[in-house]
């Protein structure tokens, strides 16, 4: 890590931290087994191999590549030993960093970024398959387009005895692989919750008739609000996406015109009318009138604004007011998509269907009281790391409010100077789900007030900085335009389950 030195402001201190990781030998190999999921390595023997072999040789591929590369620019260490290596080698030429939740990791689904990712996916033109035999730096070069298109013969109008030519579609398998390969997944499962986005949004579709997959296909389903569809004509709160072998999908009219390869004036009209009526719910104001407020939320829905500006609080201020803003939504976008979801989706299915959504529901209960002990125990907490200088009364309201909560009979009274942290942290996991929900409001309202203190104080500050001025010229041109995906209280998406066909 570089910082200026503050004896000399001309010159600079490099600290280097050295990290030594103990693990037995199959941590290693399940660690190992990681890395090839998610593309960083693999067999050098045999490529095609997807377990790691510890017997073997590996390598790193390009995508591995392009991420040692950029720590290595990130981080300022000494690495001249591998630049032969990354001269001589195939890397990738850029990846798509997937959004994620900063407590667990998880891939977070506005529809702004479910919407530049398929443009990612699909590239600038459609890129058909060549059946020519080409190099490894040109096949490389031509992957990284955009997914490989193909025409498919769709004979599942059997009625009519017509088989019907499907243009602009692609191999199921193959679409997780690309996904693996040029964007941050950490493999196909997190490969397939983004197609199954896809579908949802109606970018996508299902070519043929799905039953004739049902002995093999591996189906991951995935929810979504009805309030992050934007302009969608066709959206629905569910998708499904099939993953087998010979399953093939097709680019729609919709996912052409969104990739910009057509231009549908009755399609863009449609659109645009849903656009303005989203807009004046939301509460939008036109382009003259946009104000600091606007601008704050769109750095906060943004994620390359927002990392700058997060990165610019950390460097001369403080970053907690921002990261709890963050957190609180993180959990937001969590608590009111998926609960909705999952007890929406226990209609008309087996027993034993039923039985897996409860057990989905008390994980995805639990998960959030966890999520709400972080904030707690982060932000609110007298002493806590990042303490927030908020609200006398309404911290004092949040305590009031936690210390009504009953405690469980069996648990052994606690006594000490953490006495207070952990008796508080034992309640919020004891909350039921009305409690919760009041401890979301709680936490909602807490985060009103650290978006006013951003927008009366971090923002002004930030925007005397040259380099975010830089960046955010031309801002107030987009946020006319700009979705409400991640403004407080909208919803995001989530994965409920993936099952076999049977």
């Amino acid at each position: 890590m570089r910082t200026t030195n503050p004896d000399d402001p001309s010159s600079v201190i490099t600290t280097t931290t050295n990290f030594v990781f103990s693990m037995t030998r199959h941590v290693a190999m399940e660690l190992c087994q990681h890395f090839m999921d998610a593309r960083y390595i693999r067999n050098a023997l045999d490529p095609s191999l997807s377990f790691f072999k510890d017997k073997s040789l590996h390598c790193l591929t390009p995508k591995g590549l392009h991420v040692l590369e950029s720590f290595i620019e990130k981080t300022g260490i000494d690495a001249d030993h591998l630049q032969p290596v990354l001269e001589s080698e195939i890397i990738c030429p850029n990846l798509f960093y997937v959004e994620r939740e900063s407590a667990e990791d998880n891939i977070i689904f506005p529809y702004s970024s479910i919407i530049a990712l398929f443009r990612w996916f699909v590239g600038k033109q459609p890129n058909y398959s060549s059946k020519d035999c080409l190099e490894p730096p040109l096949l490389q070069h031509k992957q990284s387009k955009g997914i490989g298109l193909q025409e498919v013969i769709d004979r599942s109008g059997l009625l009519s005895r017509k088989a019907v030519q499907r243009q602009y579609c692609f191999d199921a398998v193959d679409a997780l692989e690309w996904l693996c390969n040029f964007t941050s997944v950490s493999g196909r499962e997190e490969a397939a919750q983004v197609a199954a986005h896809f579908e949802r949004l109606g970018l996508i579709a299902f070519v043929g008739n799905p039953e004739k997959y049902n002995n093999q296909a591996i189906v991951f389903t995935v929810h979504g609000s009805p309030d992050d569809q934007g302009c969608d004509l066709i959206g629905r709160t569910q998708g499904e996406f099939w993953c087998a072998n010979k399953v093939y999908y097709q680019v729609t009219d919709k996912g052409r015109w969104v990739a910009g390869w057509d231009f549908n004036p009755a399609l863009k009209s449609l659109c645009e009318r849903e656009s303005e009526e989203i807009d004046e719910k939301a509460g939008r104001v036109p382009r003259e009138r946009v104000t600091p407020t606007h601008r704050l939320h769109y750095i906060l829905r943004e994620q390359s604004y927002r990392s700058l500006f997060r990165a610019f609080l950390h460097e001369n201020y403080c970053e907690e007011h921002i990261l709890y803003w963050l957190d609180v939504d993180a959990i937001n976008r969590k608590f009111n998509v998926t609960s909705s979801a999952i007890s929406g989706a226990t209609t008309n299915h087996s027993s034993a269907y039923d039985t897996q959504v409860r057990q989905d529901r008390k994980k995805h209960h639990q998960a959030l009281l966890k999520k709400a002990v972080h904030i707690y125990k982060s932000y609110l907490h007298p002493n806590s790391q990042f303490e927030l200088n908020t609200d006398y009364t309404l911290r004092n309201e949040l305590f009031r409010f936690i210390d009504t909560v009953s405690l469980s009979t069996n648990r052994e009274k606690v006594s000490g100077s953490g006495a207070d942290l952990e008796d508080r942290t034992a309640r919020i996991m004891n909350c039921n789900g009305e409690q919760l929900q009041n401890l979301m409001t709680q936490f909602n309202k807490i985060q009103g007030h650290t978006f006013r203190v951003m927008l009366m104080d971090s923002l002004p500050k930030t925007e005397k900085f040259i380099a975010l001025q830089q960046q955010l010229g031309d801002m107030n041109i987009k946020i006319a335009g700009a979705d409400s995906a991640l403004l407080p209280g909208n919803s995001g998406a989530f994965i409920s389950h993936s099952y076999l066909v049977n």
